[in-house]
């Protein structure tokens, strides 16, 4: 087990106390630091620069800054976690708006949940820094940046009294970006009774993080290249994605997630893919893989992924949200989709919902894929396997008759 270094922030020293002695207890080899400010966080950050930084909300550092935007700006490496009350429900809304914290932890926190969440984020973060996927990324001409449409909605979000309507008219400002998320909103797959004019009603009919998810996508895909490689379509890639969106949050919500979880599981299942968007600029990588599987006609695109690179479209996409700073369980859904149990411990519910979603549908087009059996033993997911098939059977016959 990694000995990690651990920077606790808390100004209640009894709290400070306590995780003194759940790491004793449970990780005698890790080292850890404690602050009871911002400013003797930054202090010790500038010295010790710890793998990962566990504080409360609102701590700030001179002149009032916020102490988690400080660390996302200058120390972009730390892992950010956020243990709070449940009553700031409020705060978490605003705290994954502006993106400042990788996970956000509701006390009272087990010390194992704690501590899992830790090695988590740190196992995340070095599948996305193998050598073998840094040279695939080192060898593209540029990776897509954040839509400022999006960043336009993240600070709006800042504020707690904003309303939907005025998070519609941002929307409504970037013409292009609305004309295609409200042709991407009134499609068969989103089965609206009615059809949606303008992004203030999408914003209350679908909710605001479905609309951030949407135009997240339409950046990337609007963005790639028209494919010229051999059974690769676009709109069946947008058809599966959005598919794998809505089974994803369903299979999320039967897990027992509540509205976050779900709301991260739909925007993991639409963006599960966008690796692949990347890759379209790499013809010499699409064209390897789809030639490892015409010698093997048993191996998916993944498959081949993995045998010649050691990596894969999955991976590169995590990455890629990394960069933009989605929250982790996002990321970690994107980056092990194919290979949900590579991180140790219990698999998180949008990992798991976004793994099953995309390999019950890819079954039903006639992919021959087979389930981790590691995960199928986890809580109720195997009893609730044929449930689930049949919505897979559902969607893919909604989109045949669409």
């Amino acid at each position: 087990m990694i000995p990690y270094k651990l920077l606790f922030v808390d100004p209640d020293t009894n709290a400070l106390d306590a995780y003194k002695r759940l790491l004793k207890a449970l990780r005698p080899t890790w080292s850890a630091s404690y602050a009871a400010n911002g400013r003797e966080a930054i202090q010790i950050m500038r010295k010790l620069k710890p793998d990962a930084m566990i504080t409360e909300l609102n701590m700030t550092i001179e002149n009032d800054a916020d102490l988690l935007k400080a660390v996302q700006k200058f120390y972009p490496d730390v892992i950010r976690i956020v243990l709070s009350s449940e009553s700031d429900a409020q705060a978490e809304t605003i705290l994954r708006a502006t993106q400042s914290a990788h996970r956000f932890l509701a006390k009272p926190c087990k010390g194992e949940t704690l501590l899992a969440n830790i090695e988590q984020a740190a196992e995340l973060r070095k599948i996305l820094n193998r050598r073998e996927l840094r040279e695939i990324i080192s060898g593209m001409p540029y990776l897509p940046s954040l839509p400022q449409l999006y960043h336009d909605l993240l600070r709006a979000m800042e504020s707690p009294l904003v309303s939907i309507a005025e998070l519609g008219d941002i929307i409504a400002r970037d013409v292009s970006m609305t004309t295609r998320v409200l042709h991407l909103v009134n499609s068969a797959f989103f089965g609206l009774p009615r059809q949606v004019s303008n992004p203030r009603e999408a914003a209350a009919m679908l909710g605001l993080n479905v609309l951030k998810s949407l135009i997240l996508y339409v950046k990337l895909f609007f963005a790639a290249p028209d494919s010229k490689f051999p059974g690769f379509s676009l709109d069946d890639m947008w058809a599966h994605s959005s598919l794998t969106a809505r089974l994803s949050r369903e299979i999320a919500r039967d897990l027992g997630g509540n509205s976050r979880i779900q709301e991260d599981a739909f925007l993991a299942g639409m963006l599960h893919d966008v690796g692949k968007l990347l890759l379209l600029e790499q013809p010499k990588y699409f064209n390897t893989v789809t030639w490892k599987q015409s010698e093997n006609n048993d191996l998916t695109f993944a498959d081949a992924e993995y045998l010649e690179y050691s990596t894969s479209h999955a991976e590169i996409g995590g990455y890629l949200l990394g960069l933009w700073g989605l929250p982790d369980p996002v990321v970690e859904a994107v980056a092990c989709h194919h290979r949900p149990t590579q991180i140790s411990g219990e698999t998180s519910r949008v990992l798991a919902a976004t793994y099953l979603a995309n390999a019950m549908l890819c079954r039903e087009a006639g992919d021959e894929i087979k389930f981790d059996e590691t995960l199928l033993s986890q809580g109720k997911i195997k009893n609730m396997l044929p449930a689930w098939s049949n919505q897979a059977k559902r969607l893919h016959e909604e989109l045949r008759n669409s």
